[in-house]
């Protein structure tokens, strides 16, 4: 059973999508291993590792391309989570590379071929 790719004006939203479930899953593994949590934590972080796999298979591209861009959103999301749940304001340094990740994104993913 083939699953269909999503609309490429999709593609950008599928991105966040994905960081998010990556970033939560993680974080939910990491304050089971590092935090002493239980165990369920872990769990439910490794049910939503596994479907955070499943949707970078929806997107329109190659899996190194769409890997590759989604990099830098990943990164851009990493450092809003940061901001959000650990409360670490982050330097101009972190905003920049972010910035940076993220054009770099747009270009390898959208750039005409």
């Amino acid at each position: 059973m083939a699953i269909e790719t999503v609309d490429p004006v999709l593609a950008g939203p599928l991105f966040f999508v994905a960081a998010l479930l990556e970033i939560g899953g993680g974080y939910l593994v990491w304050l089971w291993i590092r935090e002493k949590k239980t165990i369920a934590l872990a769990l439910l972080g490794a049910i939503i590792l596994f479907v955070y796999g499943i949707i970078p298979t929806l997107q329109p591209a190659q899996f190194g391309r769409v890997y590759a861009a989604y990099g830098g959103i990943f990164i851009i999301s990493s450092i809003v989570w940061g901001r959000i749940v650990d409360k670490k304001k982050p330097d101009r340094y972190e905003v920049i590379g972010s910035v940076v990740a993220v054009i770099g994104a747009v270009v390898i993913f959208y750039a005409p071929r």
